[in-house]
């Protein structure tokens, strides 16, 4: 009897919240602003811990609405750990590596432009990298940002097309051993 009172209070407090926060969520964004949006969930289980250590290895070029959806997620990552109080203000420290198709989010706006297909260019379409902001707010709260210099080469891209605050690394596959022997978990987005 005692587990169906349970039951039945969670589900008044469901309802009084507004809702279910992972089946109608009201996304929160209390470290980054209009992206990487979480939903709050109470009591959840595995919460996240201090002095956490991310490396976010992306290669993927899909996008989350207007930026890389690694970028995206790792903008969820520093949410999430900002709304339990150990984000990277805390003591949280994240790395990011770009390559593969992932490396194009690293360019200058103007090499952003001159990247993007024909069509893009005529039309209008591509203003800029739209991926800049957020790597620049990323940079700003002590994310580490690398590209690969191989994807780079394979791809023809110049040093001087990679934006602030993208740091150019000799490759992914070192920035990857490195961090990792530093102790930080491996979160590939592909």
């Amino acid at each position: 009897m005692k587990a169906t009172g349970t039951l039945i209070a969670s589900i008044w407090l469901v309802a009084a919240m507004g809702g279910d926060p992972t089946g109608d969520p009201d996304y929160k964004h209390p470290l980054i602003k209009g992206v990487g949006g979480i939903a709050v969930v109470p009591d959840a289980a595995e919460p996240p811990q201090a002095d956490a250590k991310a490396l976010l290895d992306i290669t993927s070029g899909k996008k989350s609405g207007k930026v890389l959806k690694g970028l995206d997620r790792a903008a969820l990552i520093a949410n999430q750990h900002a709304h339990h109080e150990v984000g990277l203000k805390d003591g949280m420290k994240m790395a990011i590596v770009l390559h593969g198709p992932a490396t194009k989010a690293a360019l200058t706006d103007k090499a952003y432009i001159a990247r993007s297909s024909s069509y893009a260019k005529q039309s209008g379409s591509v203003k800029g990298n739209p991926n800049l902001k957020l790597l620049k707010r990323l940079d700003e709260l002590g994310v580490e940002i690398y590209v690969c210099a191989q994807a780079m080469a394979h791809r023809g891209i110049a040093t001087d097309e990679i934006a602030p605050p993208v740091q150019v690394a000799g490759s992914a596959a070192t920035v990857n051993i490195n961090k990792q022997l530093a102790g930080y978990a491996y979160l590939p987005f592909h």
